[in-house]
Protein backbone atom coordinates (compact mmCIF):
# COMPACT_ATOMS: atom_id res chain seq x y z
CA UNK A 1 0.00 0.00 0.00
CA UNK A 2 1.47 3.52 -1.11
CA UNK A 3 1.64 6.47 1.84
CA UNK A 4 -1.27 8.52 0.08
CA UNK A 5 -3.51 5.24 0.39
CA UNK A 6 -2.26 5.06 4.20
CA UNK A 7 -3.05 8.90 4.63
CA UNK A 8 -6.56 8.52 3.33
CA UNK A 9 -7.10 5.77 5.67
CA UNK A 10 -5.64 7.94 8.61
CA UNK A 11 -7.68 11.12 7.24
CA UNK A 12 -11.06 8.88 7.68
CA UNK A 13 -9.79 7.65 11.32
CA UNK A 14 -9.12 11.43 12.84
CA UNK A 15 -12.35 12.37 10.97
CA UNK A 16 -14.50 9.69 12.62
CA UNK A 17 -12.33 10.75 16.29
CA UNK A 18 -13.24 13.83 16.10
CA UNK A 19 -17.37 12.96 15.55
CA UNK A 20 -17.23 9.93 17.79
CA UNK A 21 -15.95 12.39 20.75
CA UNK A 22 -17.77 15.32 19.72
CA UNK A 23 -21.08 13.13 19.60
CA UNK A 24 -20.41 11.34 22.71
CA UNK A 25 -19.34 14.23 24.92
CA UNK A 26 -19.24 13.81 28.41
CA UNK A 27 -21.79 10.69 27.90
CA UNK A 28 -20.07 7.30 27.56
CA UNK A 29 -23.24 5.48 26.84
CA UNK A 30 -23.65 7.03 22.97
CA UNK A 31 -20.62 5.33 22.54
CA UNK A 32 -23.34 2.74 21.79
CA UNK A 33 -25.06 4.36 19.03
CA UNK A 34 -25.00 3.10 15.63
CA UNK A 35 -23.07 5.98 14.10
CA UNK A 36 -20.73 5.95 16.70
CA UNK A 37 -20.01 1.91 16.22
CA UNK A 38 -18.85 3.00 12.42
CA UNK A 39 -17.11 5.60 13.45
CA UNK A 40 -14.77 3.58 16.01
CA UNK A 41 -14.99 0.50 13.28
CA UNK A 42 -13.25 3.48 10.69
CA UNK A 43 -10.50 3.81 14.04
CA UNK A 44 -10.07 0.23 14.39
CA UNK A 45 -9.90 -0.47 10.30
CA UNK A 46 -6.94 2.10 10.49
CA UNK A 47 -5.01 0.98 13.15
CA UNK A 48 -4.77 -2.38 12.25
CA UNK A 49 -3.37 -1.31 8.79
CA UNK A 50 -0.75 1.09 10.75
CA UNK A 51 0.04 -1.43 13.04
CA UNK A 52 0.67 -3.56 10.32
CA UNK A 53 2.99 -1.15 8.86
CA UNK A 54 5.13 -0.04 11.62
CA UNK A 55 7.95 -2.29 10.90
CA UNK A 56 8.33 -0.93 7.61
CA UNK A 57 8.17 2.92 9.26
CA UNK A 58 10.50 2.10 11.58
CA UNK A 59 13.25 0.54 9.13
CA UNK A 60 12.36 3.57 6.65
CA UNK A 61 12.77 6.03 9.38
CA UNK A 62 16.29 4.74 10.66
CA UNK A 63 16.98 5.21 6.79
CA UNK A 64 15.93 8.59 6.74
CA UNK A 65 17.47 9.73 9.81
CA UNK A 66 14.17 9.69 12.04
CA UNK A 67 14.06 6.64 14.44
CA UNK A 68 14.10 8.35 17.28
CA UNK A 69 10.83 10.34 16.38
CA UNK A 70 8.99 7.22 15.00
CA UNK A 71 9.50 5.16 17.81
CA UNK A 72 8.54 7.86 20.62
CA UNK A 73 5.15 7.77 18.43
CA UNK A 74 4.66 4.49 18.68
CA UNK A 75 5.27 4.03 22.13
CA UNK A 76 3.12 6.55 22.46
CA UNK A 77 0.37 4.70 20.84
CA UNK A 78 0.68 1.11 22.28
CA UNK A 79 1.47 2.48 25.91
CA UNK A 80 -1.51 4.93 25.68
CA UNK A 81 -3.79 2.16 24.48
CA UNK A 82 -2.42 -0.05 27.73
CA UNK A 83 -2.84 3.08 29.99
CA UNK A 84 -5.77 4.80 29.20
CA UNK A 85 -8.06 1.93 28.30
CA UNK A 86 -6.95 0.42 32.02
CA UNK A 87 -7.92 3.29 33.86
CA UNK A 88 -11.19 3.90 32.08
CA UNK A 89 -12.65 0.04 33.04
CA UNK A 90 -12.30 0.41 36.87
CA UNK A 91 -13.33 -2.33 39.40
CA UNK A 92 -16.85 -0.86 39.85
CA UNK A 93 -18.16 -1.07 36.81
CA UNK A 94 -17.47 -4.97 36.59
CA UNK A 95 -18.65 -5.13 40.10
CA UNK A 96 -21.95 -7.29 41.02
CA UNK A 97 -24.54 -6.06 43.12
CA UNK A 98 -25.52 -7.80 46.61
CA UNK A 99 -29.06 -7.14 46.52
CA UNK A 100 -29.29 -8.92 49.71
CA UNK A 101 -31.23 -6.72 52.23
CA UNK A 102 -29.55 -5.51 55.98
CA UNK A 103 -31.87 -7.10 58.46
CA UNK A 104 -33.02 -3.99 59.87
CA UNK A 105 -36.68 -4.47 61.71
CA UNK A 106 -38.01 -1.33 62.15
CA UNK A 107 -40.62 -0.83 64.60
CA UNK A 108 -43.92 1.69 64.14
CA UNK A 109 -44.01 4.11 67.29
CA UNK A 110 -47.46 5.94 68.52
CA UNK A 111 -46.27 9.52 70.44
CA UNK A 112 -48.49 9.72 73.82
CA UNK A 113 -48.31 13.26 73.19
CA UNK A 114 -51.70 15.16 71.42
CA UNK A 115 -50.12 18.33 69.74
CA UNK A 116 -46.59 19.48 68.17
CA UNK A 117 -45.94 15.61 66.67
CA UNK A 118 -44.52 14.76 63.71
CA UNK A 119 -45.30 11.94 61.23
CA UNK A 120 -42.79 9.62 59.81
CA UNK A 121 -43.72 7.31 56.95
CA UNK A 122 -41.04 4.26 55.97
CA UNK A 123 -41.34 1.29 53.48
CA UNK A 124 -39.27 -1.47 53.77
CA UNK A 125 -38.29 -4.15 51.17
CA UNK A 126 -39.21 -1.06 48.72
CA UNK A 127 -37.26 -2.59 45.47
CA UNK A 128 -39.70 -4.31 42.81
CA UNK A 129 -38.14 -6.18 39.75
CA UNK A 130 -35.45 -4.76 37.98
CA UNK A 131 -35.56 -1.81 40.23
CA UNK A 132 -39.51 -0.92 40.40
CA UNK A 133 -40.49 1.65 42.70
CA UNK A 134 -43.76 2.21 41.82
CA UNK A 135 -45.63 -0.58 44.04
CA UNK A 136 -43.28 0.87 46.84
CA UNK A 137 -44.21 4.95 46.48
CA UNK A 138 -47.69 3.96 46.23
CA UNK A 139 -47.46 2.36 49.61
CA UNK A 140 -45.78 5.63 51.15
CA UNK A 141 -48.56 7.62 49.50
CA UNK A 142 -50.65 5.11 50.85
CA UNK A 143 -49.61 5.46 54.54
CA UNK A 144 -49.20 9.19 54.47
CA UNK A 145 -52.90 9.45 53.35
CA UNK A 146 -53.77 7.20 56.08
CA UNK A 147 -52.70 9.97 58.49
CA UNK A 148 -54.58 12.87 56.60
CA UNK A 149 -51.63 13.90 54.64
CA UNK A 150 -52.36 13.79 50.85
CA UNK A 151 -50.57 14.36 47.66
CA UNK A 152 -52.82 15.56 45.48
CA UNK A 153 -54.67 18.58 46.08
CA UNK A 154 -58.04 18.38 44.78
CA UNK A 155 -61.62 19.44 45.09
CA UNK A 156 -62.56 16.80 47.60
CA UNK A 157 -59.14 17.15 49.61
CA UNK A 158 -58.26 21.00 49.44
CA UNK A 159 -55.43 20.56 51.83
CA UNK A 160 -53.51 18.12 49.33
CA UNK A 161 -49.98 18.91 48.65
CA UNK A 162 -49.75 19.30 44.35
CA UNK A 163 -52.30 20.89 42.10
CA UNK A 164 -52.93 19.61 38.89
CA UNK A 165 -51.12 22.87 37.32
CA UNK A 166 -48.57 23.26 39.83
CA UNK A 167 -44.74 23.70 38.70
CA UNK A 168 -42.48 21.17 41.06
CA UNK A 169 -38.86 21.00 41.95
CA UNK A 170 -37.20 18.05 42.35
CA UNK A 171 -34.10 18.87 44.67
CA UNK A 172 -32.16 16.01 43.90
CA UNK A 173 -28.85 15.17 44.85
CA UNK A 174 -26.54 15.06 41.65
CA UNK A 175 -23.24 15.60 43.13
CA UNK A 176 -21.91 12.41 43.28
CA UNK A 177 -22.10 9.51 40.90
CA UNK A 178 -22.66 5.79 41.59
CA UNK A 179 -24.89 5.38 44.88
CA UNK A 180 -24.04 8.53 45.55
CA UNK A 181 -26.63 10.88 43.81
CA UNK A 182 -30.21 9.76 44.15
CA UNK A 183 -31.94 7.10 43.15
CA UNK A 184 -33.42 7.14 39.47
CA UNK A 185 -35.71 4.28 39.96
CA UNK A 186 -37.40 5.95 43.23
CA UNK A 187 -36.93 9.15 41.36
CA UNK A 188 -39.04 7.44 37.98
CA UNK A 189 -41.67 6.72 40.55
CA UNK A 190 -42.45 9.96 42.34
CA UNK A 191 -42.72 12.15 38.86
CA UNK A 192 -44.90 8.53 37.79
CA UNK A 193 -47.07 8.98 40.84
CA UNK A 194 -47.47 13.20 40.53
CA UNK A 195 -48.34 13.22 36.53
CA UNK A 196 -51.62 10.97 37.76
CA UNK A 197 -52.82 13.35 39.24
CA UNK A 198 -56.44 12.57 39.50
CA UNK A 199 -57.67 15.70 37.98
CA UNK A 200 -54.87 15.71 35.49
CA UNK A 201 -51.37 16.77 35.44
CA UNK A 202 -50.66 20.28 33.76
CA UNK A 203 -48.16 21.86 35.48
CA UNK A 204 -44.45 20.89 35.10
CA UNK A 205 -41.60 19.36 36.94
CA UNK A 206 -37.66 20.50 37.16
CA UNK A 207 -35.03 17.92 38.04
CA UNK A 208 -32.39 19.90 39.73
CA UNK A 209 -28.85 20.40 42.14
CA UNK A 210 -26.35 22.41 42.51
CA UNK A 211 -23.63 20.32 42.74
CA UNK A 212 -21.30 23.30 43.76
CA UNK A 213 -18.65 22.42 40.25
CA UNK A 214 -19.32 18.42 40.81
CA UNK A 215 -22.81 18.34 39.47
CA UNK A 216 -24.25 16.10 36.85
CA UNK A 217 -27.66 14.91 35.97
CA UNK A 218 -26.86 12.79 32.63
CA UNK A 219 -23.99 10.40 34.74
CA UNK A 220 -23.20 7.13 32.86
CA UNK A 221 -23.25 5.28 36.37
CA UNK A 222 -26.14 6.42 38.27
CA UNK A 223 -27.55 5.08 41.50
CA UNK A 224 -30.21 2.43 39.62
CA UNK A 225 -30.95 -1.24 39.13
CA UNK A 226 -29.25 -0.19 35.16
CA UNK A 227 -26.65 1.97 36.45
CA UNK A 228 -26.66 3.88 33.28
CA UNK A 229 -30.23 5.37 33.89
CA UNK A 230 -29.40 9.19 34.63
CA UNK A 231 -31.66 11.49 35.90
CA UNK A 232 -32.02 13.03 32.42
CA UNK A 233 -33.15 9.82 31.07
CA UNK A 234 -35.46 9.80 33.58
CA UNK A 235 -37.07 13.05 32.33
CA UNK A 236 -36.34 12.40 28.45
CA UNK A 237 -38.74 9.07 29.50
CA UNK A 238 -42.28 11.18 29.81
CA UNK A 239 -42.98 12.26 26.76
CA UNK A 240 -46.24 13.03 27.42
CA UNK A 241 -45.81 15.58 30.27
CA UNK A 242 -43.48 18.57 30.93
CA UNK A 243 -40.52 17.51 32.54
CA UNK A 244 -37.07 18.90 32.70
CA UNK A 245 -33.81 19.06 34.21
CA UNK A 246 -31.49 22.31 34.90
CA UNK A 247 -28.05 21.59 36.58
CA UNK A 248 -27.49 25.12 39.22
CA UNK A 249 -23.89 24.60 38.93
CA UNK A 250 -23.85 26.33 35.65
CA UNK A 251 -25.78 29.33 37.05
CA UNK A 252 -23.92 30.20 40.10
CA UNK A 253 -21.59 31.79 38.53
CA UNK A 254 -23.84 35.16 37.39
CA UNK A 255 -25.04 36.97 40.44
CA UNK A 256 -28.53 38.55 38.97
CA UNK A 257 -31.39 40.82 39.83
CA UNK A 258 -35.11 38.44 40.27
CA UNK A 259 -37.93 39.07 37.67
CA UNK A 260 -39.20 41.99 39.49
CA UNK A 261 -36.50 43.88 39.42
CA UNK A 262 -36.77 43.68 35.62
CA UNK A 263 -33.66 40.93 35.14
CA UNK A 264 -34.50 37.99 33.23
CA UNK A 265 -31.00 36.71 32.95
CA UNK A 266 -30.56 32.95 34.77
CA UNK A 267 -28.44 33.27 38.00
CA UNK A 268 -28.41 33.51 41.12
CA UNK A 269 -30.10 36.13 43.45
CA UNK A 270 -27.75 36.84 46.48
CA UNK A 271 -28.92 38.68 49.93
CA UNK A 272 -26.46 41.30 50.94
CA UNK A 273 -27.41 40.33 54.47
CA UNK A 274 -24.96 38.72 56.65
CA UNK A 275 -26.60 36.30 59.09
CA UNK A 276 -24.53 36.34 61.83
CA UNK A 277 -26.10 33.48 64.03
CA UNK A 278 -25.80 31.49 61.47
CA UNK A 279 -22.86 33.46 58.85
CA UNK A 280 -24.45 32.88 55.98
CA UNK A 281 -25.75 34.97 52.56
CA UNK A 282 -28.84 33.19 51.59
CA UNK A 283 -29.30 33.11 48.12
CA UNK A 284 -30.73 31.17 45.40
CA UNK A 285 -31.31 30.12 41.67
CA UNK A 286 -34.08 31.97 38.75
CA UNK A 287 -34.06 30.16 35.42
CA UNK A 288 -36.17 30.01 32.57
CA UNK A 289 -37.21 26.12 32.37
CA UNK A 290 -36.88 24.60 28.81
CA UNK A 291 -40.84 25.17 28.42
CA UNK A 292 -40.38 29.12 29.01
CA UNK A 293 -41.75 28.89 32.76
CA UNK A 294 -39.64 31.29 34.76
CA UNK A 295 -38.76 30.13 38.15
CA UNK A 296 -37.72 32.11 41.00
CA UNK A 297 -36.87 29.74 43.18
CA UNK A 298 -37.61 32.42 46.64
CA UNK A 299 -40.60 34.34 44.93
CA UNK A 300 -42.79 31.70 42.94
CA UNK A 301 -43.59 31.34 39.03
CA UNK A 302 -43.00 34.22 37.46
CA UNK A 303 -45.33 35.34 34.75
CA UNK A 304 -44.47 39.11 33.48
CA UNK A 305 -48.17 40.21 33.81
CA UNK A 306 -49.56 39.55 37.51
CA UNK A 307 -46.29 38.93 39.22
CA UNK A 308 -44.87 35.76 41.44
CA UNK A 309 -47.39 32.63 41.95
CA UNK A 310 -45.77 31.74 45.14
CA UNK A 311 -48.37 28.91 45.77
CA UNK A 312 -48.05 27.27 42.34
CA UNK A 313 -44.16 26.62 43.12
CA UNK A 314 -43.57 23.43 45.22
CA UNK A 315 -40.12 21.79 46.27
CA UNK A 316 -39.62 18.27 47.02
CA UNK A 317 -36.43 17.24 48.74
CA UNK A 318 -34.81 13.95 47.85
CA UNK A 319 -31.47 13.32 49.47
CA UNK A 320 -29.99 9.96 49.57
CA UNK A 321 -29.23 9.16 53.77
CA UNK A 322 -24.90 8.45 53.87
CA UNK A 323 -22.00 9.03 55.94
CA UNK A 324 -19.99 12.26 55.26
CA UNK A 325 -16.70 12.77 56.43
CA UNK A 326 -17.38 16.72 57.27
CA UNK A 327 -20.46 16.63 58.82
CA UNK A 328 -20.79 12.78 59.80
CA UNK A 329 -24.17 12.40 57.99
CA UNK A 330 -25.69 14.05 54.56
CA UNK A 331 -29.80 13.56 54.85
CA UNK A 332 -32.14 16.90 54.12
CA UNK A 333 -31.13 18.95 55.90
CA UNK A 334 -27.20 18.98 54.41
CA UNK A 335 -29.02 18.23 50.89
CA UNK A 336 -30.08 21.89 51.05
CA UNK A 337 -26.56 22.55 50.13
CA UNK A 338 -27.13 22.26 46.72
CA UNK A 339 -29.80 25.57 46.71
CA UNK A 340 -27.27 27.65 47.16
CA UNK A 341 -25.17 30.09 45.26
CA UNK A 342 -21.89 28.67 46.91
CA UNK A 343 -19.65 31.98 47.26
CA UNK A 344 -16.53 31.61 47.98
CA UNK A 345 -15.25 34.14 50.47
CA UNK A 346 -12.33 32.33 52.66
CA UNK A 347 -8.74 32.78 51.00
CA UNK A 348 -7.82 29.91 53.37
CA UNK A 349 -10.60 27.87 51.72
CA UNK A 350 -10.21 28.91 48.50
CA UNK A 351 -12.17 26.09 46.38
CA UNK A 352 -15.24 25.34 49.36
CA UNK A 353 -18.11 27.54 49.71
CA UNK A 354 -18.80 29.71 52.88
CA UNK A 355 -21.81 28.23 52.45
CA UNK A 356 -20.33 24.74 53.53
CA UNK A 357 -19.06 26.03 56.69
CA UNK A 358 -22.51 27.33 57.64
CA UNK A 359 -24.08 23.97 57.97
CA UNK A 360 -23.01 23.38 61.30
CA UNK A 361 -24.52 26.86 62.64
CA UNK A 362 -27.73 25.54 61.37
CA UNK A 363 -27.16 27.49 58.23
CA UNK A 364 -29.03 25.32 55.47
CA UNK A 365 -32.11 26.02 58.10
CA UNK A 366 -31.54 29.45 57.58
CA UNK A 367 -31.52 28.73 53.87
CA UNK A 368 -34.83 26.72 54.05
CA UNK A 369 -36.55 29.88 56.33
CA UNK A 370 -35.17 32.55 54.22
CA UNK A 371 -35.85 31.11 50.68
CA UNK A 372 -38.39 28.26 49.93
CA UNK A 373 -38.92 25.13 52.29
CA UNK A 374 -39.86 21.83 50.71
CA UNK A 375 -43.47 20.81 50.92
CA UNK A 376 -42.35 17.46 51.54
CA UNK A 377 -38.91 15.03 52.19
CA UNK A 378 -38.63 12.03 50.80
CA UNK A 379 -35.55 10.11 51.88
CA UNK A 380 -33.77 7.65 49.57
CA UNK A 381 -32.40 4.81 51.93
CA UNK A 382 -32.07 2.10 49.11
CA UNK A 383 -28.42 2.11 48.98
CA UNK A 384 -26.54 3.95 51.88
CA UNK A 385 -22.88 4.27 52.80
CA UNK A 386 -23.44 3.00 56.00
CA UNK A 387 -19.54 3.41 56.56
CA UNK A 388 -18.21 6.14 59.69
CA UNK A 389 -15.64 8.60 59.09
CA UNK A 390 -13.35 7.45 62.69
CA UNK A 391 -13.59 4.23 61.18
CA UNK A 392 -13.72 3.31 57.47
CA UNK A 393 -11.38 5.03 53.96
CA UNK A 394 -15.13 4.17 52.32
CA UNK A 395 -16.82 6.89 54.21
CA UNK A 396 -19.36 9.46 52.05
CA UNK A 397 -20.15 11.35 50.97
CA UNK A 398 -18.83 9.54 47.75
CA UNK A 399 -20.16 6.00 47.58
CA UNK A 400 -18.85 3.73 44.57
CA UNK A 401 -21.19 0.24 43.86
CA UNK A 402 -19.71 -1.96 45.66
CA UNK A 403 -19.38 0.74 48.91
CA UNK A 404 -22.93 0.91 49.58
CA UNK A 405 -25.14 -1.47 51.01
CA UNK A 406 -29.09 -2.53 49.95
CA UNK A 407 -31.32 -1.60 53.12
CA UNK A 408 -33.77 -0.92 50.69
CA UNK A 409 -36.02 1.43 52.74
CA UNK A 410 -37.77 4.84 51.60
CA UNK A 411 -38.84 7.43 53.88
CA UNK A 412 -41.21 10.81 53.96
CA UNK A 413 -41.98 13.49 56.14
CA UNK A 414 -42.76 17.51 55.98
CA UNK A 415 -40.29 17.21 59.11
CA UNK A 416 -36.81 17.46 57.41
CA UNK A 417 -35.11 17.11 61.35
CA UNK A 418 -37.30 13.88 62.69
CA UNK A 419 -36.85 12.38 59.70
CA UNK A 420 -32.60 12.71 59.61
CA UNK A 421 -32.99 11.64 63.42
CA UNK A 422 -34.66 8.54 63.14
CA UNK A 423 -33.58 7.13 60.00
CA UNK A 424 -29.85 7.66 61.18
CA UNK A 425 -30.87 6.09 64.60
CA UNK A 426 -32.40 3.04 63.36
CA UNK A 427 -31.56 2.82 59.78
CA UNK A 428 -27.62 4.28 59.57
CA UNK A 429 -26.26 3.48 62.80
CA UNK A 430 -27.96 -0.09 62.68
CA UNK A 431 -26.41 -1.07 59.77
CA UNK A 432 -23.36 0.24 60.68
CA UNK A 433 -23.53 -1.63 63.87
CA UNK A 434 -24.53 -5.02 61.61
CA UNK A 435 -21.16 -4.55 59.37
CA UNK A 436 -19.35 -4.59 62.77
CA UNK A 437 -18.36 -1.31 63.61
CA UNK A 438 -17.28 -0.36 66.96
CA UNK A 439 -17.22 3.39 66.85
CA UNK A 440 -20.01 4.89 65.27
CA UNK A 441 -20.38 7.91 67.04
CA UNK A 442 -19.88 10.08 64.21
CA UNK A 443 -23.50 9.10 62.52
CA UNK A 444 -25.44 9.11 66.08
CA UNK A 445 -27.95 11.90 66.32
CA UNK A 446 -27.65 12.12 70.32
CA UNK A 447 -23.97 12.60 69.93
CA UNK A 448 -23.14 15.88 70.55
CA UNK A 449 -19.02 16.18 70.84
CA UNK A 450 -16.71 15.78 67.79
CA UNK A 451 -16.06 12.17 67.20
CA UNK A 452 -12.76 11.12 69.09
CA UNK A 453 -11.44 9.45 65.84
CA UNK A 454 -11.65 11.02 62.20
CA UNK A 455 -10.06 9.49 58.88
CA UNK A 456 -6.98 11.59 57.48
CA UNK A 457 -5.84 14.75 58.14
CA UNK A 458 -9.23 16.82 59.14
CA UNK A 459 -11.33 16.80 62.06
CA UNK A 460 -15.35 16.97 61.44
CA UNK A 461 -16.21 20.07 60.78
CA UNK A 462 -19.40 19.80 63.60
CA UNK A 463 -21.03 17.15 64.78
CA UNK A 464 -24.04 15.88 63.22
CA UNK A 465 -25.98 16.43 66.50
CA UNK A 466 -24.63 19.81 66.59
CA UNK A 467 -25.64 20.96 63.06
CA UNK A 468 -29.34 18.66 63.07
CA UNK A 469 -29.92 20.84 66.86
CA UNK A 470 -29.03 24.41 65.35
CA UNK A 471 -31.02 23.69 62.30
CA UNK A 472 -34.07 22.59 64.35
CA UNK A 473 -34.15 25.19 66.66
CA UNK A 474 -33.96 28.01 63.24
CA UNK A 475 -36.49 25.62 62.00
CA UNK A 476 -38.91 26.02 64.88
CA UNK A 477 -38.11 29.43 66.06
CA UNK A 478 -39.88 30.08 62.28
CA UNK A 479 -42.80 28.34 63.05
CA UNK A 480 -42.31 24.37 61.28
CA UNK A 481 -43.14 21.65 63.04
CA UNK A 482 -39.56 19.98 63.73
CA UNK A 483 -38.27 17.93 66.61
CA UNK A 484 -35.75 15.28 67.53
CA UNK A 485 -37.39 13.74 70.28
CA UNK A 486 -38.62 10.81 69.81
CA UNK A 487 -41.42 11.00 72.26
CA UNK A 488 -42.76 13.68 70.09
CA UNK A 489 -42.28 11.43 66.82
CA UNK A 490 -45.57 9.04 64.83
CA UNK A 491 -43.85 6.44 63.38
CA UNK A 492 -45.37 4.61 60.69
CA UNK A 493 -43.73 1.46 58.78
CA UNK A 494 -45.22 -0.99 56.11
CA UNK A 495 -42.98 -4.13 54.89
CA UNK A 496 -44.12 -4.97 51.43
CA UNK A 497 -44.13 -8.73 51.11
CA UNK A 498 -42.67 -11.31 48.38
CA UNK A 499 -40.06 -12.10 46.10
CA UNK A 500 -39.46 -8.33 45.05
CA UNK A 501 -36.02 -8.17 44.82
CA UNK A 502 -34.98 -8.37 41.84
CA UNK A 503 -33.65 -11.83 40.34
CA UNK A 504 -30.59 -10.91 38.48
CA UNK A 505 -28.01 -8.34 38.41
CA UNK A 506 -26.75 -7.05 35.10
CA UNK A 507 -22.87 -6.31 35.51
CA UNK A 508 -23.29 -4.50 32.26
CA UNK A 509 -26.89 -3.37 31.99
CA UNK A 510 -28.59 -2.65 28.32
CA UNK A 511 -27.31 0.25 26.75
CA UNK A 512 -24.36 0.61 28.96
CA UNK A 513 -21.16 1.02 27.60
CA UNK A 514 -19.38 -2.23 27.86
CA UNK A 515 -15.69 -2.33 28.62
CA UNK A 516 -14.89 -2.57 24.66
CA UNK A 517 -16.66 0.92 24.35
CA UNK A 518 -15.23 2.44 27.44
CA UNK A 519 -12.04 1.56 26.32
CA UNK A 520 -12.74 3.67 23.14
CA UNK A 521 -12.02 6.54 25.07
CA UNK A 522 -8.28 5.61 24.99
CA UNK A 523 -8.35 6.52 21.33
CA UNK A 524 -7.59 10.59 22.43
CA UNK A 525 -3.72 10.10 23.36
CA UNK A 526 -3.87 6.61 20.59
CA UNK A 527 -4.92 9.11 17.58
CA UNK A 528 -2.36 12.12 19.22
CA UNK A 529 0.41 9.48 18.28
CA UNK A 530 -0.94 8.02 14.71
CA UNK A 531 -0.82 11.66 13.73
CA UNK A 532 2.55 12.24 14.73
CA UNK A 533 3.90 9.00 13.01
CA UNK A 534 1.85 9.84 9.99
CA UNK A 535 3.31 13.22 9.85
CA UNK A 536 6.77 12.16 10.55
CA UNK A 537 6.97 9.54 8.17
CA UNK A 538 4.38 9.89 5.10
CA UNK A 539 5.72 12.99 3.84
CA UNK A 540 7.02 11.28 0.57
CA UNK A 541 4.28 10.88 -1.81
CA UNK A 542 5.64 7.81 -3.16
CA UNK A 543 6.60 6.01 0.23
Amino acid sequence: MRGRHLWKFGFIAIASAIWFFLRTGQNPKRAVYPCQQVAVVNIQIFGTILLAFIPNILKQAATNGRLRSATIAVVLIIGSAFVTSDSLNPNFELSVDDYTRIPIDLVPITSSASENTSNLFFIQNATGPEGDMNPAFTALIGLMESQDLHLYRTSENPFGLIESNDVIILKMNGQWDYRGGTNTDLLKSVINTITSHPEGFTGEIVIADNGQGLGNLDRSYSNAYLRNQSMNDVAESFTSFNISTVLWDSLRYSTVGDYDEGDYQDGYVLSETWNEDTEIFTSYPKFETDYGTYISFKNGVWDGISGFDSDRLKVINMPVMKSHFRYGVTGCIKNYMGVPKGHVVSSVHSSIPHEHFSIGLGGMGTLMVETRAPILHILDMIWINPHPMESSTERGPWSTYPNARFTDIIGASQDPVALDYWASKNILCATADYLNYTEYSSLDPDYEPLSDQYYGSDPMDESFHNYLNRSMNILAEAGFQVTMNQTLMNVYVESLTGEIFPTSTPTSPSGAPSEMDLAVFALIPILIGIIALVAIIIRRRGT
